[in-house]
């Protein structure tokens, strides 16, 4: 992959759409922004998002490219090890991380619709290559490198507006890895209190575990039931439409429970709400 320097600064103009393209409010709606180039960054796409959630990514690439990015997609990239890492399998784990370092080996940011996946690189890569100097030293270079998308476009971009046609009344969950391995809370709900259709309510106990934890789930299966019940039912408190986060793992779980039961609300990524991809809550 090839090596791109980059400056990133936030730009003035990241809160409104750049000279001569207006916003027109309303469902389904196709933008046509002509704003300056500001860099290029690769495009961590995650296994879950990349096997069952394809609709992230193209929203995360929407989104990032609304604000002028050009975004590279490593084909070769694969799974970051974090199964394996949880699941006590810190060989098979090293393997993974070690490709994943050569596979985004270079300069620039690294964007990922995904706080877990990004904790896991920051914070777990330097703990598996503890031992190894030379591998450790490049872990912690490309950790640095790392960002959640609301993370990257807040704090890196200083978007204050994202331009998004999303309506609907929406709520979210702060995902362990995230708010906790991050510490990104902030980020997301600046970036939707910012969308003009869009009803933003609190929900109470925003931050507890939904009860997916990745492999916690499969091994505790009714402990899990039991978490992901009470997250739904403080869903269901703000009677919003839609209830989001930056993980696709606690979407799913979320959701799975929603789907079963059939509540009135829907589990979808931020990405695609900040794309405006979805349709008008009815």
């Amino acid at each position: 992959m090839e090596a791109v320097p980059l400056s990133f600064r936030p730009d003035p103009r990241a809160g409104r759409p750049a000279a001569g393209v207006s916003r027109t409010e309303g469902p389904g709606l196709t933008y046509t922004f002509r704003m300056t180039p500001r860099g290029t960054v690769s495009l961590f796409s995650t296994c879950m998002a990349d096997t069952f959630f394809p609709g992230v990514c193209f929203a995360t690439v929407a989104v990032l490219e609304r604000f002028g990015i050009d975004v590279r997609v490593p084909p070769s990239q694969t799974c970051c090890g974090q199964p394996a890492f949880n699941s006590g399998n810190r060989r098979e784990a090293r393997k993974m991380a070690a490709r994943f370092l050569s596979v985004f080996e270079g300069e620039g940011p690294i964007v990922t619709p995904s706080g877990s996946c990004a904790a896991m690189v920051k914070h777990e890569y330097p703990v598996l290559f503890r031992d190894e100097p030379a591998l450790l030293t490049r872990a912690r270079l490309l950790g640095e490198r790392v960002y959640e998308l609301t993370q990257f476009l807040v704090e890196v971009l200083g978007v204050t507006d994202p331009l998004s046609s999303f309506a609907g009344k929406v709520t979210y969950h702060d995902s362990c890895h995230l708010r906790r391995g991050l510490g990104v809370s902030e980020a997301p709900r600046k970036l939707l209190r910012a969308i003009p259709g869009v009803e933003f309510v609190e929900m109470r106990e925003s931050d507890r575990c939904c009860g997916f934890g990745g492999v916690f789930s499969v091994k505790y299966p009714g402990i899990s039931c039991r978490m992901v019940d009470r997250k739904i039912e403080r869903i269901l408190e703000t009677g919003a439409s839609f209830v989001t986060s930056g993980d696709l793992g606690c979407l799913m779980n979320i959701g799975g429970a929603v789907s079963r039961f059939g509540y009135p609300v829907r589990a979808v990524h931020i990405a695609e709400i900040l794309a405006g991809t979805l349709e008008e809550a009815r």
